[in-house]
């Protein structure tokens, strides 16, 4: 049996090792194991606090009651850090899904590894959150607001940049004139004029 709080601890590391992921596997096992922690926590203050109110009026040892207060502390404070482990795992997953959904859209090239790692409620959770973003996009679609290839909100970092043609274009009208795409051939252009022509996949962003 797994020492009194030992599950939050393992689930605490993993959240912070896992940081950085795309998203990790959901640990059932140790959300399960802390829940029944939690449960197991609170029916023995409640025994305590029971015993306590019944022999109110009885002659009790002191020491006999510190120790029943000072389990009751210890109760209350693993409860409360077990929840905020919970709480806090769940928060990281939840604000990365959001944060999927803005970025790599419901249609993405990883929304099978991403669903196999979700776990029973997050399935539900990423695609209603996913049918709000999707439609607010829908009000916006003169503006990039971000996945499936678009730039998103981020400011570019340069006005100009060097793209390589994938498909034939033919001829498109820039401020600085007039620009004859040919696949295969590279040129260096204003950003905002070829944004919508490489999430098309006509240019690659050659770095």
């Amino acid at each position: 049996m797994a020492s009194l709080g030992e599950s939050s601890y393992k689930l605490a590391k993993e959240a912070k090792r896992t940081a950085d992921l795309l998203v990790s596997p959901y640990n059932d096992d140790l959300v399960q194991s802390i829940s029944r922690e939690i449960r197991m926590l609170h029916t023995k203050a409640e025994t305590i606090l029971r015993s306590m109110r019944d022999n109110q009026d009885v002659a009790m040892d002191n020491d006999e009651r510190k120790s029943q207060l000072a389990q009751l502390v210890l109760h209350h404070t693993a409860i409360k850090h077990n929840k905020r482990v919970l709480f806090a795992y769940h928060r990281q997953r939840t604000d990365k899904l959001k944060e999927l959904s803005w970025d790599v859209g419901r249609q993405g090239e990883y929304q099978r590894e991403i669903k196999s790692a979700l776990g029973p409620q997050e399935h539900r959770f990423l695609e209603q959150y996913g049918e709000m973003v999707a439609t607010y996009k829908q009000s916006f679609l003169e503006i990039d607001l971000g996945g499936n290839g678009g730039v998103g909100l981020v400011p570019p970092k340069d006005l100009f940049i060097e793209v390589r043609v994938l498909k034939d274009i033919g001829e498109i009208h820039t401020e600085y004139g007039v620009l004859n795409l040919i696949k295969g051939n590279q040129y260096y252009v204003r950003r905002a004029d070829v944004e919508s022509l490489i999430r098309a996949g006509y240019l690659k962003h050659v770095s």
